[in-house]
């Protein structure tokens, strides 16, 4: 299974000395995968796993006792597109330049725990310089600071004069690409990211794919071959098209999909992590960020809500992604933005809570750990005010914030 490199042991760390048994009593449960709350539920976590969800539980002397009276609990929510070394400023590059690499990793271990008071839990970082979050995924797993689960796909992987190459690993024919999966996978990322096309955010052109399909595909084969997914950040037809060919496993951002592409998406079971709310921003930031990549995203805006729409008619698997961290985005995390954008454009409440939770968790490989509300998930919980599945900015009504069972101060 991708992604599954953490032990028994592991998973049942407990962080500062903090113990992670939890009683949750009377809670309205939201099953996920149903799209239905269940009230008067009792959720018992031992050793940061959920042991028992049922009625009339009852939990050790030691264990931490909350009330879920009037609230909602769901799975902690997963952000499948993340940059926690960017400021979400208006230059996040130019920041990280000017900071240095240290203080890059103290931001972003400083993101990713403001994250985690959010809600949350599980965090996949898709770019950073000198793999920076693969440190920074370390330092969470070992104990040694008390934050979300981090999956680090290292550095982008492009072609000269491709995306971003401040967070790139440059490399340009199959023998090389081979040579980059496996440094990559080697330095500790849990994934390979991909740029397959340019973006709205820098001099190059978008639409046109930067990698041949041989190139892609080589990538593809080589991390699947190492057991690790790839995602790929791709806008328009022509490198979406051959993204989808090579066996890609996540489209990120995905605007200007074909039909017909968003068609044999679903046939193959290729993720859309589609990224709405940042473009929408980046088109509204005239003044803030360069004319031309305003310009841009003006373009990529209006193709995301027709690509969007036609992958919930066309049943393309969507998880959620923010690009949190992006230029003029605002700080982490970005996850109710982007909940909220996606209902607005026609995705059911129900829905986006599945892509924010299972689906996305399957996207890691890890459906059967983290995601939902179950005898033998993580206990990664997030408890709200209101019922979410009615209205979806009421995920921004966060009471309690658990992470394997240990309560997380807001």
């Amino acid at each position: 299974m991708f992604f599954m490199n953490e032990n028994e042991a592991a998973r049942k760390r407990t962080f500062g000395g903090r113990s992670g048994d939890v009683l949750v009593g009377g809670v309205s449960v939201l099953d996920v995968s149903k799209g239905e709350v269940v009230g008067g539920v009792d959720i018992l976590v031992v050793d940061g796993i959920i042991r028992e969800v049922g009625a009339n539980l009852s939990a050790s002397r030691e264990a931490l006792v909350v009330s879920g009276a009037g609230l909602v609990a769901l799975p902690g929510l997963i952000d499948l597109h993340v940059h926690l070394v960017w400021d979400g400023g208006p230059s996040p590059l130019e920041t990280m330049r000017t900071d240095g690499r240290v203080y890059a990793a103290f931001r972003g271990a400083a993101n990713a725990v403001a994250s985690l008071r959010r809600g949350v839990t599980t965090i996949r970082d898709v770019g950073s310089p000198d793999d920076i979050a693969v440190d920074i995924a370390r330092a969470f797993d070992s104990g040694a600071f008390f934050g979300p689960t981090v999956f680090p796909l290292g550095r982008i992987l492009q072609p000269t004069g491709g995306h971003v190459p401040e967070i790139g690993y440059v490399a340009n024919g199959v023998d090389e690409v081979v040579e980059a999966v496996r440094s990559i996978k080697e330095r500790g990322a849990k994934g390979i990211k991909m740029a397959s096309t340019g973006g709205a955010y820098g001099p190059e052109e978008i639409g046109p794919a930067v990698y041949t399909f041989e190139e892609m595909k080589a990538i593809a084969d080589e991390a699947h071959r190492l057991h690790l997914k790839v995602s790929t950040h791709a806008l328009g037809a022509e490198g979406i098209r051959l993204s989808v060919e090579a066996g890609i496993d996540t489209i990120e951002h995905g605007a200007g999909t074909p039909r017909e592409v968003l068609r044999e998406m679903r046939r193959r079971g290729t993720v859309l992590i589609p990224t709405l709310a940042v473009y929408r921003m980046l088109a509204e930031s005239e003044g803030m960020i360069p004319d031309e990549y305003v310009e841009k995203a003006k373009r990529v805006a209006s193709w995301h809500e027709e690509t969007f729409r036609g992958a919930i008619t066309e049943g393309v698997p969507i998880a959620l992604g923010t690009d949190a961290g992006s230029p003029n985005f605002g700080p982490h995390p970005s996850v109710n933005k982007e909940l909220e954008t996606m209902v607005h454009l026609g995705m059911d409440c129900g829905s986006a809570i599945a892509a924010a939770t299972c689906g996305a968790a399957a996207v890691l490989g890890m459906e059967r750990r983290i995601g939902k509300i179950e005898p033998g998930f993580d206990g990664d919980l997030l408890l709200v005010e209101g019922n979410p599945l009615e209205n979806i900015s009421l995920l921004r009504n966060v009471v309690h914030v658990f992470k394997r069972g240990v309560r997380v101060d807001a």
